[in-house]
């Protein structure tokens, strides 16, 4: 003979189970779903982190750093030789000097003008190297610093993120419904076994 009490609890102990089941996979899809789109977020914030300082890190190689550097030391030596040349004029020679003293005299001018040269381009090749590292280097280092702290600072609220979507996914867990019908089951399939 059919015990419809014990039926009818033993389908809502089964009923509630699948209930529960279906909300606890729904939760695990949840929790992964989070897990893996922060995976995907925080792996393009790093990348992105990491290409900027990569890209300034490319800036010290010797043939980039010798161009640049190269660059603002002709600029410089450009500016220095220009405020230092003044024109040339030959020294008036008083009349009835021998030609030697004239000579003289313009080998030293010579002279000079070429020491004047080699200290600018020494002082503009010196300078370079600061001007290069003043203007380019340390302002493209502190881009790439503040790129990487942002992605970072990013990240860390990504963090944040997961954490609560991993909470909801947790919540999702629960089944209200699942855990009435188990009651209801566990009543029903105890009063079939005392009928």
């Amino acid at each position: 003979m059919c015990n419809p009490a014990l039926a009818i609890g033993i389908a809502s102990t089964v009923g509630g189970m699948i209930v529960k089941q279906q909300a606890s996979n729904r939760a695990n899809r949840m929790s992964e779903g989070a897990v893996t789109e922060y995976g995907q977020k925080n792996l393009a914030l790093e990348t992105e982190g990491s290409d900027a300082i990569d890209k300034t890190r490319g800036m010290f190689d010797q043939k980039d750093f010798g161009a640049g550097q190269g660059e603002a030391t002709n600029r410089l030596a450009a500016l220095f030789n220009d405020a230092t040349n003044s024109p040339s004029k030959a020294l008036p020679i008083p009349a009835g000097a021998p030609a030697i003293i004239g000579n003289a005299m313009s080998s030293e001018l010579a002279d000079a003008a070429a020491f004047t040269k080699q200290q600018n381009d020494a002082l503009a090749n010196l300078s370079g190297f600061g001007d290069f590292l003043a203007t380019t280097i340390n302002p493209a280092m502190n881009k790439s610093s503040e790129t990487g702290q942002m992605m970072g600072n990013m990240m860390a609220g990504n963090a944040n993120v997961l954490n609560a979507q991993l909470r909801n996914a947790a919540n999702q867990a629960q089944s209200p419904l699942g855990d009435v019908l188990q009651m209801a089951g566990s009543v029903g399939t105890g009063y079939g076994l005392k009928a």
